[in-house]
């Protein structure tokens, strides 16, 4: 297994953690017989000092420490004792833990963990040393009892959240399906992740419900950023075309350029890559169809710092230039877009996939399609922290958003893969684990190309029922 399988592997064990995704813990890597653990520091974890609270240091030594042994011993691991050393107080941006394996007997690993609070400008400091006890154990078989038990369990919460009495997306889908009848009390958004260039992985499984004739179950479709630009071209039945042009047309420099920056320039040019797209694909017509007022775009507002829905397009330009605002990456696409009196930025800033505002615009089910692999999440290195000082010029609620960004998205992930997410019952199309995964700046067309065939039979997958 690659380096990089092993750790989306290990990202969802981590992810499946509730106190993970009630903290925002994110594991940044791991492997050769260690991992790197991170949390963002914020208010509800300090204590009357300011500083990380002790017990969440030791939870994050503990996890750094437990990964570490996991990578020498397996999956299957507990932490069997920990003492730990507090040097500093953990102020800062980030907390950051870093576990080893310093030796290995049968089934126990010796572990030591270095935990280091990260400023703001990137300065690191030690704030505590662990070391550990990590011990494999053996996958115990449930009774049945138990397994009752806890069914009765997840079953109440479910009649607590409202989950029971509603039809799933699935049910919905196969019956509008088999009647062609879409009166039937639901509405069903179509949700679509961008990602930069990563978008070609949601346009090739759009291109697949075009393909398939499932468009015609959908009530709305809601796009951020990239995904914005793969739902307008779905709205106009050329979604297989999009999903093509990702890497036949704009993995050139005509459209991203790193070599700009040293010219102070943009990298992307995304009015140029959305006026191409029309040109293309003429999407602008959309703005003249029934989606105009079915189709949303998730934009941020620079001045409130929140996701708002761009819809009910008056013409062309009007859906072009929110197509626009919609995928406004900060400072690598340049300054904030100037439409409907307002200034605007790439809506996955707060929300990379808009289920929320799906929800908020009367869905009550959806249709995913993610270009990440479940219990994954974007990264956040040293181009991020530039980001967010940018964004922290501008408004520091943008600052807060993004750097945030990363938990938010996890979170939701985790929420669409189990079947329920802001009150709507989901369906996720995703990558596979082992799917060829683009950067958002990637240009290579043969990975790219390889991207949208691993993306079209995942969304095959995960669409059989309805084929």
């Amino acid at each position: 297994m690659s380096t990089s399988s092993m750790l989306a592997t290990a990202q969802r064990v981590l992810a499946d953690q509730s106190v993970t995704r009630m903290l925002g813990t994110r594991l940044i890597s791991f492997g050769q017989q260690s991992a790197v653990v991170e949390l963002d520091i914020r208010p509800e974890i300090t204590n009357q000092r300011g500083a990380v609270h002790g017990g969440i240091v030791a939870y994050t030594a503990d996890t750094a420490l437990s990964f570490a042994g996991g990578a020498a011993l397996g999956p299957d691991v507990v932490t069997s004792g920990l003492t730990i050393d507090y040097l500093a107080p953990a102020v800062g941006r980030t907390l950051r833990a870093q576990g080893l394996v310093v030796s290995v007997s049968g089934r126990r690993a010796s572990c030591r963990c270095e935990v280091h609070a990260v400023a703001d400008d990137g300065t690191e400091t030690l704030v505590a040393v662990a070391q550990g006890s990590i011990r494999a154990v053996p996958q115990q078989t449930v009774p049945p009892a138990q397994q009752e038990k806890e069914a009765k369990a997840t079953r109440a919460a479910a009649v607590r959240l409202g989950r029971i009495g509603t039809p799933t997306i699935q049910q919905v889908l196969t019956d509008r399906r088999r009647t062609g009848d879409n009166d039937d009390g639901a509405t069903i958004a179509l949700v679509i992740e961008g990602g930069g260039m990563r978008g070609i992985i949601s346009a090739s499984m759009a291109a697949v419900i075009e393909r398939e004739g499932i468009l015609d179950t959908v009530d709305m479709i809601v796009g951020t950023s990239a995904g914005a630009v793969n739902a307008a071209a779905l709205a106009v039945g050329a979604a297989g075309a999009m999903a093509e042009s990702y890497a036949e047309v704009f993995a050139s420099p005509e459209f991203i350029d790193m070599r700009r920056l040293a010219r102070g320039r943009p990298v992307i040019d995304g009015s140029r890559i959305v006026e191409h797209v029309d040109h293309l694909l003429n999407i602008g017509s959309a703005a003249g169809t029934d989606w105009a007022g079915r189709l949303v775009m998730v934009a941020t507002d620079v001045e409130t710092g929140r996701a708002e829905a761009l819809t009910d397009f008056a013409d062309r330009d009007d859906l072009i230039n929110s197509l626009h605002a919609s995928g406004l990456l900060p400072l690598l696409a340049g300054e904030p877009v100037q439409w409907r009196g307002r200034r605007w930025l790439d809506g996955g800033i707060v929300e990379a996939v808009p289920v929320v505002t799906a929800a908020a615009r009367g869905a009550t089910h959806a249709i995913v399609l993610a270009t990440r692999p479940p219990g994954t999440q974007p990264g956040y290195g040293a181009a991020d922290v530039v980001i967010e000082r940018y964004l922290r010029r501008l408004n520091p609620e943008l600052a807060a958003a993004y750097r945030g960004r990363p938990h938010r998205y996890r979170e939701t992930l985790q929420q669409v893969r189990d079947g329920w997410s802001n009150g709507l019952s989901t369906l996720a199309l995703t990558p596979r684990l082992h799917d060829p995964l683009p950067g958002r700046l990637d240009r290579d067309q043969v990975s790219l190309r390889a991207a949208r065939e691993a993306a079209e039979s995942s969304a095959r997958e995960s669409l059989g029922f309805l084929l």
